[in-house]
């Protein structure tokens, strides 16, 4: 979907792009892969700062897209490698299933791994509200052009001494924070790995799937909160 469609089919907004200028590129972003609006919105997001991007879904992609990827080797750690050492991001949907609310799923190691081979700073991606804008079961965006967000981190740096999983838990958490300020609000949201609270998890009894999806794909009342990302 290009920009000026996205444009015209919901509000977005953007946060942390500084993080992304400050330095120059390439980078690897990580992004949570709640909706198909996602690669679009990051792509416009990106449009002014990031010239060359590629993106690969962990989950393997169906249809046409899924032929693309495997005639490519878009799936390769070698050939991601090579992208970026020419100078081309990678934008890298990293968990391993789609989950029925849109929520955080576990994400794969190998984000962490390309970060730590290659030396290139790796940039947590929060999508907020495109599972509401347009949940899986949809073909068409949401009346009243919803608004949705894309909220980027610090970028985070990974060495050859570094563990793959603990990079991959830096990655989970940065994306759990900017999730969760939706809910909690930008103080609550940096109170959550304290807290032990994270968007994927539910206090007390499990939630049935259909009541999560309610919850996810709700329309969300009252004013939108300023967010500040950091």
């Amino acid at each position: 979907m290009p920009g000026l469609a996205i444009r015209l089919a919901v509000t977005p907004s953007v946060y942390g792009l500084e993080h992304v200028t400050e330095q120059g590129g390439p980078f690897i972003f990580v992004a949570n892969h709640p909706s198909q609006l996602d690669e679009a919105l990051v792509r416009n997001a990106l449009r002014s700062v990031v010239p060359r991007l590629v993106s690969v879904a962990v989950e393997p992609r169906s249809g046409i897209r899924g032929l693309v990827d495997q005639a490519l080797s878009l799936r390769s750690a070698s050939r991601l490698s090579a992208l970026l050492k020419s100078g081309t991001s990678v934008l890298l949907f990293a968990e391993k299933t789609r989950t029925d609310d849109g929520s955080l799923a576990p994400l794969d190691l190998g984000a962490a791994a390309l970060g730590i081979r290659t030396g290139v700073p790796l940039v947590p991606v929060a999508l907020l509200g495109t599972f509401r804008a347009l949940p899986p079961w949809r073909i068409t965006v949401e009346p009243g052009r919803p608004r949705v967000s894309v909220l980027f981190s610090r970028p985070i740096r990974a060495g050859s001494g570094d563990e793959s999983s603990a990079v991959t838990e830096s990655i989970a958490q940065a994306i759990e924070v900017g999730l969760a300020e939706e809910s909690r609000g930008w103080y609550g949201a940096r109170r959550s790995p304290a807290d032990g609270a994270v968007p994927r998890e539910t206090e007390g009894r499990p939630e049935a799937g259909w009541r999560r999806m309610w919850k996810a794909t709700a329309t969300p009342t009252g004013a939108t909160r300023r967010r500040v990302w950091q």
